[in-house]
């Protein structure tokens, strides 16, 4: 099997700081390269008001290409963030299960719908019900601890991307599945996550480990 190499575009670095004085130093000092994609969790920002409109605004004013992210637990906090992440942000990745939104809210913002989840659940069934919401981006990203259930999985995903003509992004979690991952974008998976020093995630890579097997699976 060839590498789609192309898929390194679209990998995106999972970032998050105390502060956005911090993250706006990281990419000034070039710790942060301006050219790559990033995704902002900004719930793991240790910031009181719940406001990223700094976040937001450096970043546009800068043309750097993000997803927004908040995974939080309060309804009137992910009214909040979102409410203003709405038509700034390229694209904007909401859990399903905090979806409390209406699609024509996403006018100028790519939605991302995503569902997080462990090795049993029903990857059928799960997009099925995003499809309701018809979003631009299906985000599965489920824990796995049997590699047949994860190629089962894979197939319907297969299945359901060629049918639908969708963006998908199915993320196999795991410690010891960082290989899945790979294999994940290799196959059907339009954006994967890369590591930036800590993981927001189990098993995620860095940018550079990604460099490195795809430049081995070119040959």
């Amino acid at each position: 099997m060839t590498a789609d190499i192309n898929n390194l575009h679209n990998i995106y670095i999972s970032i998050y700081f105390k502060s956005f004085n911090e993250l706006k130093n990281a990419f000034d000092s070039g710790i942060l390269k301006k050219n790559n994609n990033y995704e902002i969790r900004f719930d793991l920002f240790e910031l009181n008001d719940k406001n990223p409109e700094n976040i937001i605004s450096y970043m546009n004013e800068n043309k750097i290409n993000y997803i927004f992210t908040y995974r939080g637990s309060k309804i009137a906090d992910i009214i909040k963030v979102y409410s203003y992440a709405f038509n700034r942000a390229p694209i904007i990745d909401i859990d399903i299960s905090n979806f409390y939104f209406k699609r024509d809210d996403f006018q100028k913002s790519r939605l991302m719908l995503s569902y997080h989840g462990n090795n049993n659940d029903d990857v059928k069934n799960i997009l099925k019900k995003m499809e309701m919401h018809n979003p631009d981006i299906y985000k599965i990203a489920l824990n796995y601890n049997d590699y047949e259930k994860f190629l089962r999985d894979l197939l319907i995903i297969m299945d359901f991307k060629k049918r639908t003509n969708k963006e998908m992004a199915f993320i196999p979690m795991g410690d010891k599945n960082s290989f899945l991952r790979v294999f994940s974008l290799i196959t059907v998976s339009d954006i994967g996550y890369a590591k930036f020093k800590e993981s927001t995630a189990p098993g995620q890579l860095t940018l550079d480990n990604y460099n490195e097997i795809f430049e081995i699976l070119k040959h």
